[in-house]
């Protein structure tokens, strides 16, 4: 910035500071010419006064007042010209400049005020141009480090050297995205507050400077730095969304045993994780009408916090998971905590695997979450479940079909026969279950035995029914389905 003591230092002008020398750091924003006692109303502060003196009076007292009024007003500073009415500026009007630490300078008869006023102008042309060159330069370097992928803490990193200023950028959630110096914007008695729109999401940046304020350059340069922020998340957005439909693309490649393990390999190494390292599946549901991308970032927090590494996508009403561990007690632990951290969440575990297992850990888990009510169940959860799974779907198909026959489609006579079998044939007990008569269930019962050739009264055809509802919950988990409603009677 121009000061008065770079305009006093100038050649060829001949000026010279003759009180207020302490005051020499004045910064100079504009130049003014002015005879009148009182320039200050015409004057917004900042400015070099020129005056030969014609306002400042006969008498001490009123020169006095006057160097007052412009100290007052935020002026940088006063040239006399001398050789008009005065050979050299008042003593009143210099002891009273001195004692205020105003600078004073002299203008020699011979050097026109309008030489002054343009070596004023030229030189805060030039500040103003070095700046804008100094914001470019900057702005070329936020677009670099947005192009390449540096990331925010780069940007902030940029901004903060520049304008030597602590940085924060906060999320619409007000969790630090990136910083620097930011604990000590609390010292900042001002901070300047920037909104930062991604995507619809807006983030806000923070900045300030212990002891004073930030300067328009400033605010210029963090302007520059707002906009790279924007193209920052904005990029991050997009990369995380990519990422996390092919996530989501990997996951349901491997339940559905489409992949084999070289490719399994090749493409969880894609994502940074160790393709011979062991995961577990954890599969997560929310209760109410909450989405599975709300269910998947929530236990993502999670899982951030604890450090793990993990790869992660939304799946129809759920979120996905394969978490690194060897042990199965920490999956199980993972999974208590993404309960208890979101209340009303169930999470399903898989067994930790690798290669082509993890394709069976997410049928585990998808199957352990359908068939168990509690907030965490797994693949222990699972008895005889856990063996269907294994079988090839067309096998499972085969059975049911054979086992079922027509009544393999009927939702109610399904639903009948589960209750019936899990209350161990006990009819009245079923029937309360079911909320209709006995002799009802006992209706039902004969629709199935002649679309089926079955009737869980026989023990041995009991057992064929019994697996066969099993297997079709077996073929819902492969899926990735729920079973539907059984309609009415």
């Amino acid at each position: 910035m121009l000061t008065v003591r770079e305009i006093a230092a100038l050649p060829g002008l001949g000026l010279e500071l003759t009180a207020g020398a302490s005051g020499a750091a004045n910064v100079i924003r504009w130049v003014h010419v002015s005879e009148l006692p009182d320039p200050t109303p015409w004057l917004e502060g900042g400015e070099l006064l020129i005056t030969t003196g014609l306002g400042v009076g006969e008498l001490s007292r009123p020169q006095r007042e006057y160097v007052r009024r412009l100290a007052a007003h935020g002026l940088a500073g006063l040239a006399f010209g001398v050789g008009f009415g005065w050979a050299e500026p008042p003593e009143a009007l210099t002891d009273e400049a001195e004692q205020l630490d105003f600078p004073l300078l002299t203008v020699p008869y011979e050097v026109p005020f309008i030489a002054l006023t343009k070596a004023v102008a030229a030189q805060l042309a030039n500040e103003q141009l070095a700046r804008v060159e100094q914001a470019l330069e900057v702005h070329e370097r936020l677009a670099h480090a947005v192009l390449e992928g540096r990331g925010a803490p780069a940007l902030l990193a940029i901004l903060g050297e520049h304008v030597g200023c602590s940085l924060a950028l906060v999320d619409v959630s007000g969790r630090v995205v990136g910083e620097r110096g930011g604990a000590r914007l609390g010292a900042c008695e001002h901070v300047l507050e920037l909104p930062v729109v991604a995507d619809g999401e807006i983030a806000t940046l923070r900045a300030g400077k212990p002891g004073s304020e930030l300067s328009e350059y400033d605010r210029l340069v963090l302007h520059h730095g707002q906009t790279a922020l924007a193209f920052e998340l904005s990029r991050r957005h997009a990369v995380s969304a990519a990422e996390l439909r092919l996530a989501g693309d990997l996951l349901e490649d491997l339940e559905h045993d489409r992949l084999d393990e070289r490719e399994i390999v090749r493409r969880i190494s894609a994502f940074g994780l160790d393709p011979q390292g062991r995961y577990a599946a954890l599969l997560a549901v929310a209760a109410g009408p909450a989405q599975a991308e709300d269910v998947r970032a929530a236990s993502a927090d999670v899982l951030d916090a604890r450090g793990a590494r993990y790869l992660s996508a939304s799946r129809r009403d759920r979120a996905a998971f394969l978490v690194a561990t060897d042990l199965e007690e920490d999956a199980l632990a993972i999974a208590r905590e993404l309960v208890n951290a979101s209340p009303g969440t169930r999470v399903g575990v898989g067994r930790p695997s690798s290669g082509t297992g993890l394709g069976r850990s997410l049928l585990e888990a998808r199957a352990a979450l359908d068939a168990v009510a509690g907030p965490v169940a797994s693949y222990h959860d699972l008895g005889s479940l856990e063996l269907l799974l294994s079988l090839p779907g067309a096998t499972l198909e085969a059975f049911v079909a054979r086992v079922l026959g027509p009544a393999s489609t009927n939702s109610w006579l399904l639903e009948s026969l589960t209750a019936l079998l899990d209350s161990g044939c006990r009819w009245s007990e079923a029937s309360d279950r079911l909320g209709v008569h006995r002799h009802t269930l006992r209706y039902r019962m004969e629709q199935l035995r002649k679309q089926s050739g079955r009737h869980p009264d026989d023990p041995a055809q009991r057992m064929e029914l019994w697996l066969a509802l099993k297997a079709k919950q077996a073929l819902a988990a492969r899926e990735g389905v729920e079973g539907t409603e059984p309609a009415p009677v």
